[in-house]
């Protein structure tokens, strides 16, 4: 949980965060209700501690297999005497664009317009006033599962907390990770954490994709300990993979890595070479599900570049074996920060809690111009909660 301030200048910065071990979550779902809402508690209770604030109002993020975008197209064409685009010309086509029909068990969590095409012509952000026939304007609708989103709200409004939005966590990522530039250039954001792997990928500005594969660090835990016949524990297959992991690493090594127990009672050993492939395997599968999820003409002629987040982003070799996945520029991260630090700005595995601050920041500030209100006057804290 973190509690970030947006500033009458149009700044955003945490002033708290509160941060414990997740539980009761599986990947990116509720499993168990009572454990997970104890998370909430915990980490609700450090977060006021640290930001000395009383927090009431949440931003959550959310995601899980069952969560995917869309991009639905919005047409409008000008009566014949008319060739002037207006306001109303372009509430017309955003409108149909931010309409799409959907069973009945599933809801939209979040709608993000691209910008508005004039026959054909590349996109405006703000095209009143040109002359034209046609507006088009894309909308990237992501939705999911209502009993699914409806357990995660049930957990945090439970604690009591009101949820004031919900966000596809990838979406918020992209706040912390990616400027405009990149978004135009064309970018693929990977945000690999204990249990999915959320992703999202921008071209020209606009969201071609977006979902979440149901695999992440704590998969890989998982795959070395049945690899080992489950003679090595969860923690202790967290710990060598950490440690002594290398997912670009050589898999025939044969010496032997070890974890010893915090009691020194039982050791446990495998070759690098296996745990090595262990990894391999595993993040392969995971990289090469996302790139196959992403259209094959944007691989084309450098079309994206690749950015790693999460903490599984932290593996070591990582940024090697997506390079030979992915075939373009990859970017990885920083690092975690210091322990003394606890600012959590520049560390991966909590991107997706910080872009929310960025992603609220915007959500306001669109709200404040809709009512027709100076955006400073929307000056609030804001407080967001990201569990994976």
């Amino acid at each position: 949980m973190v509690v970030g301030e947006v500033r009458p200048d149009a700044t955003a910065t945490m002033i708290g965060a509160g941060c414990v071990q997740s539980a009761g979550v599986l990947k990116g779902e509720i499993e168990k209700p009572q454990l997970a809402r104890q998370c909430v508690r915990d980490a609700l209770e450090r977060a006021q501690e640290s930001a000395n604030a009383d927090i009431v109002n949440v931003y959550l993020s959310v995601t899980g297999e069952h969560i995917y975008g869309e991009t639905n197209v919005g047409s409008y064409r000008l009566p014949d005497d008319e060739t002037l685009i207006d306001e109303e010309h372009l509430i017309t086509a955003r409108e149909k664009a931010e309409h799409l029909d959907l069973a009945p068990d599933r809801i939209v969590i979040n709608r993000e317009l691209g910008g508005y095409s004039i026959d054909g012509r590349p996109p405006s952000p703000m095209p009143e006033g040109l002359s034209g026939r046609t507006v088009d304007v894309n909308c990237h609708i992501i939705h999911g599962m209502m009993t699914r989103l409806q357990n995660s709200l049930q957990c945090v409004i439970d604690v009591p907390l009101e949820v004031g939005c919900m966000v596809f966590a990838p979406l918020a990522t992209a706040m912390r990770v990616l400027k405009r530039a990149q978004k135009e250039s064309g970018a693929l954001v990977i945000d690999i954490g204990g249990g999915t792997t959320d992703y999202i990928c921008y071209k020209a500005g606009e969201i071609v994709t977006c979902g979440c594969i149901p695999a992440g660090g704590r998969t890989i835990n998982r795959d070395i300990t049945v690899v080992t016949g489950h003679s090595v524990s969860m923690e202790a297959a967290e710990a060598l993979k950490c440690r002594e992991g290398n997912a670009s690493g050589d898999t025939k090594d044969r010496s032997l890595a070890l974890y010893r127990t915090d009691t020194g009672l039982h050791d446990v050993a495998i070759a690098r070479g296996e745990l090595n492939q262990i990894i391999q395997d595993r993040l392969r599968d995971i990289l090469e599900r996302v790139r196959r999820r992403v259209p094959e003409e944007l691989w084309r002629n450098n079309g994206l570049e690749v950015y790693l987040s999460g903490g599984t982003s932290l593996m070591r070799g990582l940024e090697g074996l997506a390079t030979s996945i992915f075939h373009t520029n990859v970017h990885g991260c920083s690092g975690p920060l210091a322990e003394e630090d606890n600012t959590y700005l520049n560390d991966p595995r909590y991107f997706t809690a910080v872009g929310l601050i960025r992603y609220a920041q915007k959500y306001e500030d669109e709200a404040a111009r809709a009512m027709g209100r100076p955006v400073w006057l929307e000056w609030l804290r804001k407080i967001f909660f990201h569990s994976k």
